[in-house]
């Protein structure tokens, strides 16, 4: 390679690092479900230092917020995803956002068998998406 030649593995693309990221480049939907995701997550990092809140007449812990936020992102997020045609992303979403609001319901009214259901809802989805993901490969 002579001085003069360009590097074959040089980028041919546009210099993203010129450009300035606005808010109408981010895309609502992901951004949205994200939110609920890490929020879950942050709630349930501070429950060992923050007190039940009050919800309406009941004291909540942190971790049951957290539960709920995660319900939410997932059922949102399979909403968005199945809406853009993304199947796979948008099943794997909803399975685990209608296994873990079983479980979340089957924990708040005492009901042994919805916790069950729910337990089983996450682990067939759990399977089903391995068996899937080996044909993606």
């Amino acid at each position: 390679m002579t001085g003069d030649d360009p590097d074959p593995r040089a980028s041919a693309g546009p210099d993203l690092g010129s450009e300035e990221v606005t808010l109408r480049d981010l895309d609502a939907g992901p951004l949205v479900v994200g939110t609920f995701v890490g929020l879950a997550g942050l709630f349930f990092l501070v429950e060992p230092v923050v007190d039940p809140v009050a919800v309406g007449g009941l004291e909540v812990r942190m971790v049951g917020l957290s539960a709920l936020s995660l319900v939410v992102g997932l059922n949102l997020g399979a909403a968005v995803f199945l809406s853009r045609g993304e199947r796979l992303v948008g099943l794997a979403h909803g399975v685990a956002g209608v296994g873990f609001g079983a479980f979340l319901l089957g924990l708040a009214v005492g009901s042994g068998t919805l916790l069950l259901a729910g337990v089983l809802v996450v682990v067939g989805g759990m399977l089903a998406l391995a068996a899937q993901s080996r044909n993606l490969v």
